[in-house]
């Protein structure tokens, strides 16, 4: 069967059979303007890059420093480690972007999607442990170190893994090359082709998406940074009720440091809506789509919206790690601890090079 590419291009499109429906994902055939597929290659590469760069620099703060190796920032290690591999399929995504077709191979075709969906879920949820373990800390006042010992913390990032690795496991599956025939030209795109039978697949998996991708990490993230807001209003009231005769310039300081606290809490809540919520809009509106017979989601859109989710890998080092005051504390730390051993290098005797090893 032959198909304009506007069809293809757009939410779903029947196969020879009539009856089997497909969405292109990344592949997109005949563009009006060719210079889209440059400008989301390039923005892609450059989140990649920049990702990658920050996410290694909160990864070696915290191997390098003894200090930074708290409960919280053993969950933020295995949110970098999240984060490095979710963004290093930007490149292979900028690539079929350039190409149209799919070239990469039908084994990357399996494991590049499911590779995707697990570790972006994977992001999401160790977010998601490290708001409960800042409500614990802050809201209990139970100090992590008395719950938790460094092998429980790899036990909950590995079952993190496990769990988010087994939910997705289908899809390494049901991802399969597609062929078409487009006026005498043949072309191969990589689609999710869930099996037939009355169980609807696709519409399970929509709502495992929806559900356990976004909506229930977004309760909790909410819930948790809300009881800190509110355990921080109390704290601000009981602190300024003791010291009404405080100084202009010690005031002013508090002040700061509250409206810096406040800031955190609302950003972190937002820039996650903001970052995963048009992943979610995207396959629910292909999803609506082929119930309704409509077919009006560009294949584009999913791009956008991957583009918005790559930002999250550049933005969580910012988030968890460089607006923390004991990170930065830590990464100063470090430079002074290299400056040091510099400085000992230096002095030491050129004949003793192997001395400076044991400083």
């Amino acid at each position: 069967m032959v198909y304009g590419t506007s069809q293809i291009n757009r939410s779903f499109f029947y196969g020879s059979d009539n009856s089997t429906i497909y969405f292109t994902y990344f592949s997109e055939f005949n563009r009006s303007w060719k210079g889209a597929a440059y400008l989301e290659a390039i923005t892609m590469i450059i989140l990649c890059f920049v990702s990658v760069f920050e996410n290694i620099i909160i990864l070696g703060v915290i191997f390098k420093s003894r200090k930074a190796r708290t409960v919280t920032n053993y969950f933020v290690c295995n949110l970098a480690i999240g984060d490095i591999l979710f963004v290093s399929s930007a490149p292979l995504v900028a690539y079929v972007r350039l190409t149209g077709s799919w070239y990469l191979g039908d084994g990357m075709c399996h494991l590049l999607n499911y590779g995707m969906f697990v570790c972006s879920n994977t992001m999401i949820w160790t977010m998601v442990a490290i708001s409960i373990d800042r409500y614990v800390c802050i809201v209990k006042n139970v100090s992590s170190s008395r719950r938790l010992a460094p092998v429980h913390i790899f036990y909950i990032c590995a079952g993190i893994w496990l769990t988010t690795s087994c939910c997705f496991l289908p899809t390494a599956f049901f991802f399969h090359i597609q062929e078409i025939d487009q006026n005498g030209t043949k072309y191969k795109f990589c689609t999710l082709t869930w099996p037939s039978g009355h169980i609807h697949y696709s519409v399970l998996f929509t709502t495992m998406l929806l559900v356990l991708g976004f909506g229930l990490p977004v309760v909790i993230i909410s819930i948790n940074y809300f009881c800190i807001f509110k355990k921080f209003l109390n704290s601000k009231r009981a602190i300024d009720t003791i010291s009404q005769t405080a100084s202009n310039s010690g005031t002013q300081t508090r002040r700061k440091r509250e409206h810096r606290v406040v800031t955190s809490l609302v950003l972190l809540v937002v820039i996650f809506v903001i970052m995963w919520l048009p992943v979610v809009i995207v396959f629910s509106m292909i999803r609506e789509d082929i119930e309704n017979g409509r077919n009006e989601m560009p294949s584009y859109g999913l791009t956008c919206a991957l583009i918005i989710a790559y930002l999250n890998p550049c933005i969580n080092p910012v988030l968890y790690g460089f607006m923390n005051a004991e990170f930065i504390r830590n990464i100063a730390c470090c430079r002074r601890y290299k400056q040091r051993s510099t400085a000992v290098t230096m002095a030491l005797p050129q004949e003793e090079p192997t001395s400076a090893t044991y400083m």
